[in-house]
């Protein structure tokens, strides 16, 4: 891995490594290690994914003080998953950069495969800046791209239901790229933008809790 590489990944995640080595490292596949006398990313892989869990659980605790353990514990079971982590990594091309053994074709790469190297990411990182620092990675790369925190649309759908009412949705997409989302309750519109479908109906759902049911909207 040369400078340009090194350089290309931090600009792509927005975190400039102290100690680049620790990047490397992060990069390095299993394949690549058992032809080269190197450090491979399965140990760092493995603190990441720690921390990753626990930054989520930190942030869904947060969110929804009413939440039971049980009700968190699948909220987060969703978000890190490896489905979510792979698109965050096919999005950001970060396959693209890691090393590999000869033979290897990255591109036929499992999500579980690419999951494992945003955790490594994430590990890398934690041992380079800290705890915060993973914050403010997550809050750029990672929150803003996955399922929202808490389930609106079921939140709205109860509502809808409790008061003899529908929650209709429709989808188009963005001028800018995205989606925007309309739900339609009780005769009443409101509109969502969203990265993926599912956001923008979240964020649509979100917005109409807000105004029909504030309480319910938290």
């Amino acid at each position: 891995m040369n400078n340009s590489d090194i350089n290309a990944i931090q600009s792509r995640i927005g975190y400039v490594f102290k100690n680049p080595k620790l990047l490397i490292a992060a990069f390095t596949h299993s394949s690549y290690v058992n032809e080269h006398e190197v450090a491979g990313n399965e140990r760092i892989e493995f603190l990441g994914d720690c921390v990753l869990n626990f930054l989520v659980g930190e942030r869904l605790f947060g969110l929804d003080p009413s939440a039971s353990e049980g009700k968190l514990s699948a909220r987060r079971a969703a978000l890190v998953s490896r489905t979510p982590l792979a698109r965050i990594v096919s999005r950001l091309g970060l396959v693209d950069y890691l090393r590999v053994g000869a033979g290897v074709n990255k591109l036929n790469f499992s999500d579980k495969a690419r999951s494992d190297v945003l955790e490594a990411l994430i590990g890398a990182v934690y041992l380079d800046g800290g705890i915060d620092a993973c914050r403010k990675l997550l809050d750029s790369i990672f929150f803003p791209f996955v399922e929202p925190e808490r389930d609106y649309k079921s939140a709205l759908q109860e509502y809808a239901a409790t008061n003899g009412q529908t929650a209709e949705y429709s989808t188009t997409a963005a001028p800018n790229g995205g989606f925007a989302a309309t739900v339609t309750v009780g005769g009443r519109k409101f509109e969502g933008f969203g990265k993926t479908k599912r956001l923008a109906h979240a964020t649509a759902a979100k917005r109409a809790l807000e105004t029909l049911s504030p309480e319910n909207s938290k």
